[in-house]
């Protein structure tokens, strides 16, 4: 019952520009005699601002417009109609816009509003209001940017024109890398996209691998509903995926493609990254012990015949498959016979015979699996960031197999590996997730990663790591913030105030998403099942279990 009609005529620049500066000059001088406390004071200090506002936009090449806004209201009763006004009347105070009503002038109002283009003259001179390019083009009511990506994943819903929203980010002819970013305050519903993407793209077929470093029991509904593979790395699990494993990797798709190359030692790139592992574990190592460790790896390796030769990797005894790897146990006694290594010895004890003794095995999970949790969040304090390292390299070996795959990375609270080590440890493994987010496109994947803590997030090292992943994201989704973080990404992004005004305000299921200078408020929308199996609201949560006893009920009746 509301219909709006617009009305855009332009004016000839140079005799705007003549108005303006005649206008200028009578307010100037009205203003020399008024004093500050007259009524009419402030009006006449803002149309002297007002007046030069208009005078700097024309100078810089744009043109000045009328503009003539006309609001039809219908409704079934009078008492509507009225209610109707009123409410519109309080909607635009509140947005500091004045609305009059065509009293006596009802037939000339209703003509005007007919497809004519035509106004009628005095309601043009009593209605009008003079705005620049930029004003007339953000005003103009029917143009909003659309996403709606052939082959794509459905999102949500455009909250501008109800559009779909239905993204492929690995179509590399429309965005550069396929990674996102998925900021938020806590509750605003980070877990509950990324499972809705991880379900909609592993429906597709893409293999998916998602790391939970907290609150991990919420994926494991959807997991299973999928036949997907549930990871517990805990010191009470029977899981367990070996760190020191070098592991075998189908290179196949490369020769194809790249032909044969150098040939680089799997041990040195190996060692590299546990260099990362034990600088998490042990954030205040030396120099001299890091040195010392990296002789005792390479004893370690050797005692089971594998040196710098990846021919030395193959099983004599079972060919085309690599030896028996070492487990951190084997190191811990290279380390202890030492007194100089005998304090790493020590603290890696506690992952060998002490409570975190699962983690010293033999790799006893596959990555086979097309949908595949990590689940780390039994973990805590300094494990917890030594585990998502384990977790993200394990990971990180089978997305690097086949270069023509769409493949997707999910790290859930990514600011956890960012915090909670010393800081040689978080650089390290801050280097190690930008690394991924930086060369993941190069093997056909794409990285997604949601954060809360954005403190965390932008403040290590200067902001190197959050930026560093923000900048190799070409897709990002905002979901509600606190003010303060809103601002952090405002310059980030550089978002409106009027956008960060939207993003402070909204409600769980609403986002922004941010794609090739493009923003697009959007509503996700899941099927009943879907939200059924990826929900974490407590009152949704409840209404299930009273559900699934009835049915048992039932069932046993």
């Amino acid at each position: 019952g509301i219909d709006l009609d617009m009305f855009l005529s332009r004016q000839p620049k140079e005799l705007i520009i003549q108005k303006v500066g005649q206008q200028l000059r009578i307010n100037r001088s009205r203003i020399k005699d008024a004093s500050d406390t007259n009524t009419d004071f402030d009006d006449i200090d803002s149309a002297i601002r007002s007046g030069y506002f208009l005078k700097e936009g024309l100078a810089n090449n744009e043109d000045f417009y009328y503009m003539n806004l006309l609001i039809t209201v219908t409704a079934s009763t009078a008492e509507d109609l009225e209610w109707k006004v009123n409410e519109m009347k309080k909607l635009l105070l509140s947005q500091d816009m004045r609305a009059s009503a065509c009293h006596f002038r009802e037939e000339q109002a209703f003509l005007s509003t007919l497809p004519l283009v035509s106004m009628e003259k005095k309601l043009y001179g009593r209605s009008r209001r003079n705005l620049l390019t930029g004003g007339a083009a953000g005003c103009y009511p029917f143009t909003s940017y659309e996403m709606c990506d052939d082959n794509g994943i459905l999102l949500g819903v455009n909250k501008y024109n109800s559009s779909l929203i239905i993204v492929d980010i690995f179509n590399s002819a429309v965005y550069k890398n396929a990674n996102m970013a998925i900021l938020g305050t806590s509750g605003a519903g980070k877990t509950f996209t990324m499972q809705l993407m991880a379900l909609r793209m592993r429906r597709k077929g893409i293999p998916v691998f998602i790391i939970a470093p907290l609150k991990g029991h919420e994926f494991h509904r959807a997991c299973a509903n999928v036949g997907g593979e549930f990871i517990q790395v805990s010191p009470a699990s029977p899981h367990c995926i070996n760190v020191m494993e070098i592991r075998q990797v189908d290179r196949s798709v490369s020769a194809l493609l790249d032909g044969p190359g150098i040939t680089l030692s799997e041990l040195a790139e190996k060692i590299q990254r546990l260099h990362i592992f034990f600088s998490l574990l042990i954030p205040d190592m030396t120099h001299e012990e890091r040195q010392l460790l990296d002789e005792a790896m390479i004893h370690t390796y050797n005692a089971k015949g594998i040196t710098h030769d990846n021919g030395s990797l193959a099983d004599p005894d079972c060919p085309g498959r690599y030896r028996e790897m070492p487990v951190l146990g084997d190191l811990y006694r290279v380390l202890k016979g030492s007194p100089d290594t005998l304090r790493l010895a020590n603290i890696l004890n506690r992952l060998v015979n002490g409570s975190a003794s699962t983690f010293n095995q033999q790799t006893n999970v596959s990555l086979q699996n097309k949908y595949t949790v990590l689940d780390i969040s039994s973990l805590t304090g300094d494990l917890l960031t030594v585990g998502m390292f384990v977790a993200l390299d394990f990971v990180w070996d089978r997305a690097k197999e086949d270069r023509t795959e769409e493949k997707t990375i999910f790290i859930d609270e990514c600011w956890q590996l960012l915090s909670g080590a010393g800081a040689m440890g978080t650089r390290l493994a801050g280097d190690f997730v930008l690394e991924i987010f930086k060369t993941i496109r190069g093997y056909g994947g794409s990285a997604v990663c949601a954060s809360q803590d954005l403190n965390d997030f932008f403040n290590l090292d200067g902001g190197r790591f959050g930026k560093g992943i923000i900048n190799n994201s070409k897709t990002k989704i905002i979901l509600n913030l606190e003010d303060e973080e809103a601002v952090r990404v405002q310059d980030a992004l550089h978002l409106s105030d009027a956008e960060v005004m939207e993003i402070t305000h909204f409600e769980r299921g609403n986002g922004l998403i941010s794609t090739n200078s493009n923003n697009i408020m959007v509503e996700f929308k899941a099927s009943p099942l879907e939200k059924e199996l990826i929900t974490t609201d407590r009152r949704e949560l409840k209404e299930l279990v009273e559900r699934m006893r009835q049915g048992d009920g039932a069932g046993l009746e």
